[in-house]
């Protein structure tokens, strides 16, 4: 693939199949951010977002984390902003999720004991840190996920398309749209549901087979019967008709084309001051009258 030679992405937005998703979490377990990448799958928050998430905003017992502001990385220098009203909201979080990131509590304690007493060591509250305690640059974690993408082999992706893959498994896993919306502080519904319905196959073959189950069947869909034909008027063979039999009137299929009664050539057509006419002549029908009759072959017409 064109992907793998150059490293580039072949559309400005893509997305990992869930299998593919799996297959980076398993390819990150030992990193020492694991967490946030576990967050960033699952959650959907933007970079600058989990950046300025501090640990009074999460709650392991009751499970979830409250984004209330977000980090602003202009020409690499940082600013705290407070998002807009929509981007404020509460993520709720799985078991798993909330055991991954007390793990995380854990570990982010235990590497602040061991610089205790150096000057580099930072006090501050966030989530995500380095092990002296200093914040997350935005950048640095773009840069971080970047590397990690090419270490597992994986499609490319940016970071921030780990928010349209958080919707489409979100979606995929049958999660009401305007929970999704939400979750993801969008605006309007619409921009959700336009933006990631259709990103996946599996959504669509998902909505595939839930149109399929709600037609009630007596006969399972999967299974097959002859059909059993027996016209009345219409000469079409049944199905239960020996395809070596002769054929005749009554067996003959409606494909069959039947021949007409034959005229002599020179009976076709009247000549007219010494040229032939293309009209037909007039023939009798059997019924007393002399309306036309087509000549040649006729095909019978399927009933």
């Amino acid at each position: 693939m064109h992907w793998k030679k150059t490293s580039e992405k072949p559309g400005p937005v893509m997305v990992w199949t869930p299998e593919q998703t799996g297959q980076f979490l398993d390819s990150v377990k030992g990193d020492r951010l694991y967490s946030l990448w576990y967050t960033f799958v699952f959650s959907g928050p933007r970079r600058g977002e989990t950046c300025a998430l501090p640990w009074p905003e999460v709650s392991l017992d009751a499970l979830w984390l409250h984004i209330s502001a977000q980090i602003v990385e202009v020409a690499y220098r940082q600013y705290g902003e407070a998002p807009k009203a929509e981007s404020v909201r509460t993520n709720w979080l799985s078991l798993d999720h909330g055991e991954v990131l007390s793990r995380w509590q854990d570990q982010q304690t235990k590497e602040l004991n061991e610089w205790a007493g150096v000057e580099a060591r930072v006090e501050s509250d966030r989530v995500w840190t380095h092990e002296n305690g200093e914040p997350l640059h935005p950048d640095w974690v773009s840069r971080r996920f970047k590397r990690l993408v090419e270490l597992s082999g994986l499609p490319p992706v940016r970071l921030h398309d780990l928010r349209h893959i958080s919707a489409t498994l979100a979606l995929l896993g049958k999660a009401d749209i305007k929970v999704a919306q939400e979750r993801l502080s969008h605006s309007s519904r619409q921009i959700t549901s336009c933006t990631y319905t259709s990103v996946l196959p599996e959504m669509m073959r998902t909505e595939a087979e839930s149109t399929l189950s709600v037609a009630p069947r007596e006969v399972a869909y999967d299974v097959h019967q002859k059909l059993e034909i027996f016209p009345e008027r219409s000469g079409a063979m049944s199905p239960s008709s020996s395809p070596t039999a002769p054929a005749t009137p009554e067996t003959r299929g409606w494909s069959e084309c039947r021949r007409g009664p034959r005229t002599p050539f020179s009976e076709r057509f009247t000549p007219s001051a010494g040229a032939r006419s293309t009209r037909p002549t007039p023939l009798s029908n059997g019924s007393g009258t002399t309306a036309p009759v087509r000549v040649g072959r006729s095909c019978g017409s399927r009933t």
